[in-house]
């Protein structure tokens, strides 16, 4: 992605940084030094997504990582991954799982 769209790239950097305090997208284009709709059409053409859908489907990747090799309760996780609270870090995550964390966690001590 870099060698294609270094702004892209450099945006994903900024996301990537700050995980557990999600940025707007008006803020990553201003520290990216385009506008938001520039932003948003760049992440389109290189990523195929918005800028907001790839910061959540990346913030929710980290959050299984935490939770498949990790022992921190789930409340750590939500804080550690941006999540404002709890109950809004398990719909998001059940919704992008398709399984709660808990179960996620279950299933991925029994498989070891």
């Amino acid at each position: 992605i870099a060698s294609v769209e270094p702004r892209v790239a450099n945006a994903i950097r900024l996301m990537e940084r700050a995980i557990d305090r999600p940025l707007s997208t008006a803020v990553i284009a201003r520290r990216s030094g385009v506008s938001v709709r520039t932003l948003e059409t760049l992440f389109r053409k290189t990523i195929g997504e918005s800028p907001a859908a790839y910061f959540s489907k990346l913030r929710l990747q980290t959050a299984r990582r935490l939770v498949v090799d990790s022992d921190l309760p789930m409340r750590e996780i939500a804080i550690r991954t941006g999540f404002a609270s709890l109950s809004a870090f398990s719909r998001a995550f059940a919704s992008h799982s398709g399984a709660s964390a808990m179960e996620i966690r279950r299933l991925a001590r029994l498989a070891n």
